[in-house]
């Protein structure tokens, strides 16, 4: 049965309704949020609207709307959803960049004003990296003591609202009261070393603690794997540089003294940590390639330490020194020993070359001393 709207449609006497909504939403202005619904609605009113004109048709066309209207809201509601997870991507952002922002400041800001603000930002959010920071802070003896006492405020704020590390908050706050560095370092590996991600703060907090340990190989390892977290967001840059160079000013005394008890193995594996990423200068500095032929001439490795000398030359490493020493190597080297006066010469030369590098180690040794 034709309705009379229907027909007065057909006769052009009002236009179609999916018009008439159309003229309505411009007149009206509609907000653009209502986009996906009336989108929806148009359609499913248009095609209600000319089911009764297709009554005749043998075929049901009305089987179609469900998938229809099941399309298009799959559609809207897909856009929403990217709408919202884009939206909500530039939020993580924004706060990612304030968090390293604030991190920044508190490290590398020498205004009170900006670290004190920096402290308390940190303290609000709910970040392994800012908790990290801040344990960093209070943990710098040579920070002042306004700054430690503010991110130790600010961590304990912390601990309120970030249940997760809430225990570990107050048992970093007692170890650092009671400068129980071997507590520190443990808290640390255990809650921080263990996680799919990895943090230059605790690796390089552990390495300051192992320093203050003495435990002067152990920090070169774990500074070293700070220098490398460092690289993504460099932040400590200098911090780390400074306490590598200070491991490393250990490391070759630790390595003189081994040399000076007769340990030449302990002296070797020393010189070789403390050489391991030095720039050329630093290497020069301590002479590393001569200190290295030494301990090769101590354990009777005169290959070994042919090759020390040669780098120790073509580094410019004490050269006078450097190239006396290659003189005594080669000559034991090249000395056949198939007689009896051969193998005299051969000792004699041994105790001669044995004079000298001590000599060397003594004056290296001395060198370094002042250096320290």
């Amino acid at each position: 049965m034709t309705t009379i709207s229907d027909r007065s449609v057909r006769n052009g006497k009002y236009p179609p309704r999916t018009d008439r909504l159309a003229n309505n939403y411009r007149n009206n202005n509609m907000p653009p949020n209502k986009i996906p619904t009336l989108t929806v609605w148009l359609l499913v009113s248009s095609s209600l609207s000319a089911a009764p004109t297709s009554e005749t048709l043998p075929e049901e066309p009305s089987s179609v709307m469900p998938f229809l209207v099941f399309g298009v809201a799959a559609i809207v509601v897909g856009v929403l959803l990217i709408t919202g997870l884009t939206l909500w991507s530039r939020k993580q952002d924004e706060i990612t960049n304030m968090m390293y922002f604030c991190i920044d400041s508190l490290i590398n800001t020498r205004n009170k004003t900006k670290r004190y603000r920096a402290a308390k930002e940190l303290g609000r959010t709910k970040n392994p990296g800012a908790l990290l920071v801040l344990i960093d802070v209070i943990n710098d003896e040579s920070a002042e003591e306004g700054i430690r006492k503010a991110a130790g405020d600010a961590l304990l704020e912390m601990s309120q609202k970030y249940r997760r590390f809430k225990r570990v908050i107050r048992e970093l706050l007692a170890a650092t009261e009671d400068k129980d560095h071997e507590r520190v370092v443990e808290l640390l590996k255990t809650h921080f070393e263990h996680e799919e991600k990895e943090y230059v703060q605790s690796a390089y907090v552990i390495g300051r603690e192992l320093v203050r340990l003495k435990k002067y190989a152990d920090a070169r390892e774990w500074l070293r794997i700070a220098e490398v977290r460092n690289r993504k967001f460099p932040m400590y840059v200098d911090q780390i540089r400074a306490l590598t160079a200070k491991c490393n000013r250990h490391l070759c005394a630790e390595g003189d003294m081994a040399f000076k008890a007769g340990d030449f193995h302990l002296a070797n594996e020393r010189f070789a940590l403390a050489a391991h990423g030095l720039s050329l200068e630093v290497s020069n500095q301590f002479a590393y390639y001569l200190r290295a032929a030494c301990v090769y001439c101590k354990l009777e490795e005169f290959e070994n330490a042919s090759q020390a000398i040669l780098q120790a030359l073509h580094h410019d490493q004490e050269t006078d020194t450097a190239l006396e020493l290659n003189k005594l190597v080669n000559k034991l080297l090249n000395l056949v020993r198939d007689n009896a006066q051969a193998k005299e010469e051969h000792q004699n030369l041994s105790n001669e070359l044995d004079r000298f590098v001590n000599q060397t180690m003594d004056s290296l040794s001395t060198r370094h001393s002042q250096i320290r």
